[in-house]
């Protein structure tokens, strides 16, 4: 491994990203090239400059239940995997190019900026999916009647969000809250229909527990 492949390799040992090999490659080239020290400290600033500009995001409702969910689905294929992340890293390699000149731009310094725009574009995916679904909420208390019956419904863990989505289309319910802090679903149906739809929701595999309530929880 030469020592321009181990340049490029900084921005991920700062990142604590690398295998236990590389990392001790990458500490002996330390060790024998002081003059890289500079750009390590660098790229430090770097990561601490990012964290301080960005905001803490705020913990999603039904947090806890969504990463169980993801845990039990599983990762995608290791082969589709494989496929996609060069894909992506040409388009960031080509966005930096079109950005700055690339005798310009030194390895490393690149590979620095490539991860700073990834972490900002998940962090800016994540505030995003928490306005929406806020927004989203605000709109559902707000064309609904408080007047019930309402459904509380809390799914099991293992359960899928395409399933649960399904099983709420097929109750012909009005979803009206949820998913709250511990993983609520409010859901208004006809009183005519209540029987009926309790019965569907208590013979569905994914349902964890249900009851009927008169009204919606207390805004936070």
């Amino acid at each position: 491994m030469n020592d321009e492949h181990l340049e490029e390799l900084l921005p991920f040992y700062v990142n604590g990203t690398l295998s236990e090999p590389e990392r001790a490659r990458v500490e002996a080239y330390l060790q024998a090239h002081p003059q890289a020290q500079a750009e390590l400290q660098w790229l430090r600033s770097l990561q601490a400059k990012v964290r301080e500009e960005v905001p803490p995001v705020p913990e999603d409702v039904g947090l806890e239940r969504a990463l169980r969910r993801i845990r039990t689905e599983g990762p995608a294929p290791q082969g589709a995997r494989a496929a996609a992340q060069p894909g992506f890293g040409e388009r960031l390699r080509g966005w930096l190019a079109a950005l700055v000149p690339q005798a310009v731009v030194r390895p490393a310094l690149a590979g620095a900026l490539a991860l700073a725009a990834v972490q900002g574009a998940v962090i800016l995916q994540l505030l995003d999916r928490q306005e929406d679904a806020s927004t989203e909420l605000r709109a559902l208390r707000g064309s609904v009647a408080e007047q019930g019956p309402y459904v509380r419904i809390n799914f099991k863990a293992e359960a899928r969000e395409a399933d649960i989505r399904m099983l709420l289309v097929g109750i012909h319910g009005s979803l009206a809250a949820g998913p709250g802090q511990l993983g609520d679903y409010y859901v208004r149906v006809p009183a005519e229909r209540l029987d009926q739809v309790t019965a569907q929701l208590k013979a569905s595999p994914i349902v964890d527990g249900l009851q009927v309530v008169d009204g919606l929880p207390a805004r936070q």
